[in-house]
């Protein structure tokens, strides 16, 4: 019997216009009416992601930045953190900033830009109500660490960069792709499976009975970690090989379906 689920956002749960359908909202409901503890675990940035926890009406803690933060939404307070600090990756902005790929750096509710770009309005475009300030060079930013850092640009060129950034990345970072045209960096304890696996600890939930929900290889870590791994439709293929179940699309609610199949056994 499963008892806890972990679900992604974006291209996931949120639909392509990032809202989400009354259908799955009224699975959600359902499920966490049967006991089932359903948590949010997303890439997005802890300001973006309390909107949708709290449009769904959970009070469970959620994980942003890929799981660099772990959110308590009643008390409004971070029970886990695991952020980048600045020495671990200011040569990689160094080397971005010198091949003009554009960065973004975070904190809870802010994104830290060098200068405002086409990247910054593709970003704005879906990570609404989040404020974007402009810092000058990153290099010679003050900040101490940052829960993830994105670099942006296209597929092609975030490969062959990538392939370099290999040659000199601190084994204390990861690095993987969460869209086509970014390539992201946390620490290496801030990922989705290790964020789901302190909450199933945390509530006693042994992993065969966890659901983790998601589309693309942020996602990897959870759904590999979960008794039963789910790829949307829409997924990256990579992660449908792994997963142990393919759902209908973001488009097609494929989480409610996951939930009406394996929760509510419709």
């Amino acid at each position: 019997m499963y008892k806890l689920v972990g679900c992604d956002l974006d291209d996931t749960l949120l639909r392509d216009d990032f809202s989400i359908s009354d259908k799955s909202k009224e699975a959600i409901n359902r499920a966490v009416e049967k006991g089932i503890k359903f948590v949010v675990v997303t890439g997005r940035i802890t300001a973006a992601a309390r909107k949708f926890v709290e449009e769904l009406g959970l009070d469970l803690p959620y994980a942003s930045f890929q799981g660099a933060k772990i959110i308590d939404p009643v008390k409004g307070e971070a029970i886990y953190s695991s952020e980048l600090k600045k020495e671990k990756i200011l040569e990689i902005i160094r080397y971005a900033e010198m091949h003009n790929i554009h960065i973004n750096l975070y904190d809870d509710e802010k994104i830290f830009v060098k200068e405002k770009n086409k990247w910054t309005e593709y970003y704005e475009s879906f990570a609404k109500m989040v404020e974007t300030v402009e810092v000058g060079s990153l290099v010679d930013f003050d900040f101490k660490s940052t829960p993830k850092m994105i670099l942006m640009d296209e597929r092609e060129k975030l490969d062959e960069i990538s392939n370099e950034i290999k040659g000199f990345i601190s084994d204390d970072v990861n690095m993987f792709y969460s869209k086509t045209n970014f390539l992201e960096f946390t620490d290496k304890n801030a990922t989705k499976g290790f964020a789901l696996k302190l909450l199933a600890d945390k509530w006693g939930i042994d992993r065969s009975e966890v659901i983790a929900i998601g589309d693309n290889y942020n996602d990897e870590s959870m759904l590999r970690y979960a008794g039963l791994g789910v790829a949307v439709g829409n997924a990256e293929d990579g992660m449908k090989a792994i997963s142990g179940y393919i759902a209908p699309s973001n488009e097609e609610d494929g989480v409610a379906h996951v939930l009406e199949k394996f929760i509510l056994n419709e």
